[in-house]
């Protein structure tokens, strides 16, 4: 069986060094990072900074400027960017050694609270007889989303209507297990805003997003509604819905359903992922 040994500190000899430059670069071209920029940027800054005795300051101003490229000026109370990206270097890393790097001897993780990246080597326990574990809950990682709100196109009432899918999709998707939900008043906030979506994902630290519109016409209404990986902007799933205008709140819960739906499908969440009340 193994165990995990932590070492916070290691002593800075050559091939433990070595050994932990090597691990870096495997984690950093690794399918479940390559794709972040500035997440590996983070890592290997960090990382380094340890490597060569300053991981006491790296503190998140330090990081700001040095990774981020805020100005002297930058203020960390004001401007959360480096919370948001521990946040998603901490999920990735996680993801990272339950897939493709389970195997691996080595990890590097953050400590709550912390922005000095630990590094936990894998040593095998001597003098025990093997044990055999019993059935256990596959563990993942939770997927970070944030539901934009949908444009209302022409009329008011658009988005109002907008507003209530958004409001509803919230809800629905905030009772899987397997998903976190960003709060509506963090994603309302890019309401009327048009910006890039890769910066909306890098400012809420999220991995997908939903976005949409509604244009009612007449007695009826058109909801077009996309999922978006917030790391390429690639479009992952597009969805349009045409219906006949009779109850409101029962065609904004169908929607909202049938979209959380295609969210569960595309990232393979569970059936049983649904918390119940």
């Amino acid at each position: 069986m193994d165990k995990a040994h932590a070492n916070k500190n290691l002593p800075p000899t050559h091939i433990q060094l070595e050994h932990v430059q090597r691990h870096l670069e495997k984690v950093l071209v690794s399918a479940e990072m390559r794709r972040s920029k500035k997440l590996c940027q983070f890592l290997r800054f960090t990382v380094e900074e340890v490597l060569r005795g300053h991981g006491s300051e790296l503190k998140e101003y330090a990081i700001g400027v040095g990774v981020f490229r805020r100005g002297r000026e930058f203020d960390t109370g004001a401007d959360p960017i480096v919370r948001v990206q521990a946040r998603r270097l901490r999920s990735k890393l996680a993801q990272y050694y339950q897939e493709e790097g389970r195997d691996e001897p080595m990890r590097i993780e953050y400590p709550v609270g912390s922005y000095s990246p630990v590094f936990i080597q894998r040593t095998a326990v001597q003098g025990h007889d093997p044990v055999t574990p019993g059935p256990s809950r596959p563990q993942t990682v939770p997927r970070i989303l944030a539901v934009l709100p949908f444009v209302g196109v022409g009329n008011e009432d658009s988005e109002a209507f907008g507003e209530g899918i958004a409001d509803e999709l919230i809800h629905e998707l905030s009772s899987w297990a397997g998903i976190r939900v960003v709060a509506r008043s963090s994603c309302f906030q890019f309401k009327g805003r048009s910006e890039d979506v890769r910066r909306i994902g890098e400012s809420l630290g999220v991995s997908a997003l939903l976005s949409g519109s509604v244009r009612i016409e007449g007695s009826r209404v058109r909801v077009l509604a996309q999922l978006i990986d917030a790391e390429t902007g690639v479009n992952l799933r597009s969805s349009a819905y045409d219906r006949e205008l009779g109850g409101i709140l029962a065609i904004q819960q169908e929607i909202s359903r049938d979209l959380a739906g295609i969210v569960r499908l595309q990232f393979a969440i569970p059936q049983s992922g649904v918390a119940t009340a």
